[in-house]
């Protein structure tokens, strides 16, 4: 239990051994790596997540908190409320839809694989994806 923070940066660094900071090519062929460990490590939380969820409903718990480690886990019900943007522009005029509409600014880089190209394609009618 007395993994230090460098601990975990060891494994990172095997993970990226052999990149070229300098070479693009060499960048993105490194993040589609991690991207790929990314990908399995999430489907291994969900999955350890739905485990967890049964194992705590089956003993109709709601919480539970490991003496050991000192993990705790519990279930909150939660509720979302989302606004149709539709419908409130039908109820507004243009300038107070204007006046309640927050609109930001942010730069996002996107980064197209070949899993992802292919799920793209199932939505967008271009040509050279």
């Amino acid at each position: 239990m007395g993994e230090s923070k460098k601990d975990h940066f060891e494994d990172v660094k095997v993970i990226l051994e052999g990149l070229d900071e300098g070479d693009i090519n060499s960048l993105l062929k490194k993040y589609n790596e991690v991207n790929l460990v990314r990908k399995k490590l999430e489907q291994l939380e969900d999955m350890l997540k739905l485990k967890i969820k049964i194992h705590l409903k089956e003993r109709k718990w709601e919480r539970y908190l490991d003496p050991e480690s000192k993990i705790s886990v519990s279930i909150a019900k939660q509720s979302r409320e989302t606004i149709d943007k539709e419908r409130v522009k039908e109820l507004l005029t243009e300038a107070q839809y204007a006046q309640v509409l927050r609109v930001s600014t942010f730069e996002k880089v996107s980064i197209v694989d070949k899993e992802t190209r292919a799920r793209l394609r199932n939505y967008v009618k271009k040509e050279n994806i």
